[in-house]
Protein backbone atom coordinates (compact mmCIF):
# COMPACT_ATOMS: atom_id res chain seq x y z
CA UNK A 1 0.00 0.00 0.00
CA UNK A 2 2.85 2.37 0.84
CA UNK A 3 4.42 1.86 -2.58
CA UNK A 4 1.07 2.50 -4.25
CA UNK A 5 0.80 5.87 -2.47
CA UNK A 6 4.34 6.76 -3.44
CA UNK A 7 3.65 5.87 -7.07
CA UNK A 8 0.50 8.00 -7.14
CA UNK A 9 2.38 11.00 -5.73
CA UNK A 10 5.21 10.62 -8.24
CA UNK A 11 2.90 10.24 -11.22
CA UNK A 12 0.85 13.25 -10.14
CA UNK A 13 3.91 15.44 -10.63
CA UNK A 14 3.75 16.70 -7.07
CA UNK A 15 6.66 19.05 -6.34
CA UNK A 16 6.64 18.39 -2.59
CA UNK A 17 9.86 16.92 -1.26
CA UNK A 18 9.21 13.93 1.01
CA UNK A 19 10.61 10.72 2.37
CA UNK A 20 8.88 7.45 3.31
CA UNK A 21 8.11 8.73 6.79
CA UNK A 22 6.20 11.65 5.29
CA UNK A 23 3.77 9.27 3.58
CA UNK A 24 3.11 7.38 6.80
CA UNK A 25 2.44 10.62 8.61
CA UNK A 26 5.33 10.27 11.04
CA UNK A 27 6.95 13.50 9.98
CA UNK A 28 6.38 16.21 7.40
CA UNK A 29 9.21 18.34 6.04
CA UNK A 30 8.92 20.99 3.37
CA UNK A 31 12.54 21.09 2.25
CA UNK A 32 13.48 23.19 -0.74
CA UNK A 33 14.76 21.45 -3.85
CA UNK A 34 17.10 24.35 -4.49
CA UNK A 35 20.44 24.66 -2.73
CA UNK A 36 21.80 27.97 -1.53
CA UNK A 37 25.35 29.07 -0.77
CA UNK A 38 26.09 30.48 2.69
CA UNK A 39 28.19 33.63 2.30
CA UNK A 40 28.26 34.91 5.89
CA UNK A 41 27.47 33.85 9.44
CA UNK A 42 26.30 36.66 11.72
CA UNK A 43 26.06 34.77 15.01
CA UNK A 44 25.00 31.38 16.34
CA UNK A 45 21.53 31.46 14.78
CA UNK A 46 21.73 33.86 11.82
CA UNK A 47 23.36 33.59 8.41
CA UNK A 48 23.30 35.14 4.93
CA UNK A 49 22.75 33.37 1.61
CA UNK A 50 23.99 34.12 -1.87
CA UNK A 51 20.47 35.17 -2.89
CA UNK A 52 20.72 38.15 -0.49
CA UNK A 53 18.34 36.58 2.04
CA UNK A 54 19.17 36.64 5.74
CA UNK A 55 18.12 33.47 7.56
CA UNK A 56 17.19 33.25 11.23
CA UNK A 57 17.42 29.57 12.17
CA UNK A 58 13.93 28.52 13.23
CA UNK A 59 13.10 27.18 16.66
CA UNK A 60 16.40 28.01 18.34
CA UNK A 61 18.00 30.88 20.23
CA UNK A 62 21.77 31.27 20.42
CA UNK A 63 23.60 33.28 23.10
CA UNK A 64 23.94 36.98 22.32
CA UNK A 65 27.29 38.76 22.11
CA UNK A 66 28.75 39.04 25.59
CA UNK A 67 26.84 36.02 26.88
CA UNK A 68 28.35 32.67 27.81
CA UNK A 69 28.93 30.38 24.80
CA UNK A 70 28.29 33.11 22.22
CA UNK A 71 31.54 32.59 20.35
CA UNK A 72 31.33 28.80 20.50
CA UNK A 73 27.83 28.84 18.98
CA UNK A 74 28.88 31.23 16.22
CA UNK A 75 32.00 29.19 15.45
CA UNK A 76 29.94 26.01 15.26
CA UNK A 77 27.55 27.55 12.72
CA UNK A 78 30.52 28.84 10.71
CA UNK A 79 32.11 25.39 10.63
CA UNK A 80 28.83 23.74 9.65
CA UNK A 81 27.59 26.12 6.95
CA UNK A 82 29.94 28.88 5.78
CA UNK A 83 30.89 28.56 2.10
CA UNK A 84 28.71 25.47 1.80
CA UNK A 85 25.52 24.59 -0.02
CA UNK A 86 22.43 24.25 2.18
CA UNK A 87 18.74 23.53 1.74
CA UNK A 88 15.93 25.25 3.61
CA UNK A 89 12.96 23.84 5.50
CA UNK A 90 10.11 26.22 6.25
CA UNK A 91 8.54 26.73 9.67
CA UNK A 92 5.02 27.83 10.61
CA UNK A 93 6.14 31.44 10.67
CA UNK A 94 7.73 32.73 7.47
CA UNK A 95 9.64 35.76 8.78
CA UNK A 96 10.54 37.33 12.12
CA UNK A 97 9.91 40.97 13.06
CA UNK A 98 13.20 42.00 11.44
CA UNK A 99 12.25 40.50 8.07
CA UNK A 100 14.61 37.52 8.34
CA UNK A 101 13.37 34.22 6.91
CA UNK A 102 12.68 31.61 9.59
CA UNK A 103 14.10 28.33 8.34
CA UNK A 104 15.61 25.02 9.36
CA UNK A 105 18.97 24.51 7.64
CA UNK A 106 20.08 21.24 6.07
CA UNK A 107 23.50 20.36 4.71
CA UNK A 108 24.07 17.15 2.76
CA UNK A 109 24.61 15.22 5.98
CA UNK A 110 23.17 17.28 8.82
CA UNK A 111 20.01 18.87 10.23
CA UNK A 112 21.80 21.96 11.51
CA UNK A 113 19.14 23.38 13.86
CA UNK A 114 18.69 20.04 15.60
CA UNK A 115 22.45 19.48 15.86
CA UNK A 116 23.06 22.87 17.49
CA UNK A 117 20.42 22.08 20.13
CA UNK A 118 21.65 18.53 20.65
CA UNK A 119 25.24 19.67 21.22
CA UNK A 120 24.24 22.47 23.59
CA UNK A 121 25.32 25.36 21.39
CA UNK A 122 21.83 26.89 21.52
CA UNK A 123 18.56 26.59 23.39
CA UNK A 124 15.08 25.97 22.03
CA UNK A 125 13.20 29.25 21.64
CA UNK A 126 10.42 28.56 24.16
CA UNK A 127 8.98 32.05 23.73
CA UNK A 128 7.66 31.05 20.29
CA UNK A 129 6.57 27.53 21.18
CA UNK A 130 3.22 27.89 19.40
CA UNK A 131 4.79 28.79 16.04
CA UNK A 132 7.64 26.24 15.97
CA UNK A 133 6.62 23.20 13.93
CA UNK A 134 9.34 21.02 15.39
CA UNK A 135 9.13 22.27 18.98
CA UNK A 136 8.52 18.88 20.65
CA UNK A 137 11.31 17.23 18.68
CA UNK A 138 13.80 19.96 19.56
CA UNK A 139 12.82 19.89 23.24
CA UNK A 140 13.58 16.17 23.36
CA UNK A 141 17.15 16.63 22.14
CA UNK A 142 17.55 19.73 24.30
CA UNK A 143 16.77 17.66 27.38
CA UNK A 144 19.65 15.33 26.48
CA UNK A 145 22.04 18.31 26.26
CA UNK A 146 20.75 19.61 29.59
CA UNK A 147 21.20 16.25 31.30
CA UNK A 148 24.79 16.05 30.03
CA UNK A 149 25.56 19.67 30.90
CA UNK A 150 26.68 20.44 27.37
CA UNK A 151 27.51 23.90 26.05
CA UNK A 152 25.18 26.60 27.30
CA UNK A 153 23.94 24.20 29.99
CA UNK A 154 27.41 24.27 31.56
CA UNK A 155 27.40 28.07 31.89
CA UNK A 156 27.37 29.52 35.39
CA UNK A 157 24.75 32.23 35.91
CA UNK A 158 26.84 35.36 36.62
CA UNK A 159 23.88 37.13 38.27
CA UNK A 160 22.90 34.37 40.68
CA UNK A 161 22.24 35.79 44.14
CA UNK A 162 21.68 39.33 42.87
CA UNK A 163 18.42 41.17 43.45
CA UNK A 164 19.34 43.60 40.67
CA UNK A 165 22.26 43.98 38.26
CA UNK A 166 23.88 47.07 36.82
CA UNK A 167 26.98 48.25 35.02
CA UNK A 168 29.64 50.62 36.34
CA UNK A 169 29.34 52.45 33.01
CA UNK A 170 25.55 52.84 32.92
CA UNK A 171 22.86 54.63 34.93
CA UNK A 172 20.46 51.70 34.43
CA UNK A 173 19.87 48.52 36.44
CA UNK A 174 18.03 45.31 35.58
CA UNK A 175 16.56 42.14 37.01
CA UNK A 176 19.12 39.28 37.04
CA UNK A 177 17.47 37.32 34.22
CA UNK A 178 17.26 40.29 31.87
CA UNK A 179 19.18 39.83 28.63
CA UNK A 180 20.83 43.23 29.11
CA UNK A 181 22.12 42.20 32.53
CA UNK A 182 23.66 39.04 31.09
CA UNK A 183 25.51 41.05 28.44
CA UNK A 184 27.38 43.22 30.95
CA UNK A 185 31.04 42.23 30.91
CA UNK A 186 32.26 40.78 34.21
CA UNK A 187 34.62 43.65 35.10
CA UNK A 188 31.77 46.17 34.81
CA UNK A 189 29.01 44.07 36.44
CA UNK A 190 27.62 45.23 39.79
CA UNK A 191 25.35 43.04 41.91
CA UNK A 192 22.78 44.78 44.14
CA UNK A 193 20.81 43.32 47.05
CA UNK A 194 18.47 46.34 47.04
CA UNK A 195 17.41 48.68 44.26
CA UNK A 196 20.16 51.29 43.71
CA UNK A 197 18.94 54.84 44.33
CA UNK A 198 21.34 56.41 41.82
CA UNK A 199 20.20 54.37 38.82
CA UNK A 200 17.05 53.91 36.76
CA UNK A 201 15.26 50.56 36.44
CA UNK A 202 15.18 49.16 32.93
CA UNK A 203 12.80 46.40 31.85
CA UNK A 204 13.92 43.82 29.30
Amino acid sequence: MRWFILLVLILSGCSYSFNVDDVTGVTTKDISKESYFVVDVIDGDTLDLDNSERIRLAGINAPEKGECYYQEAKTALIDLTLNKQVKLESDEGDKDKYGRLLRYIHTEVLDVNRYLVEMGYVKVYDKYEDTINRYDELKEVEQVAMDKGLGVWSCVNPTEGCMYVGSRNSDLYHTPGCKYALRIIPENRVCYTIAPSDKKFSEC
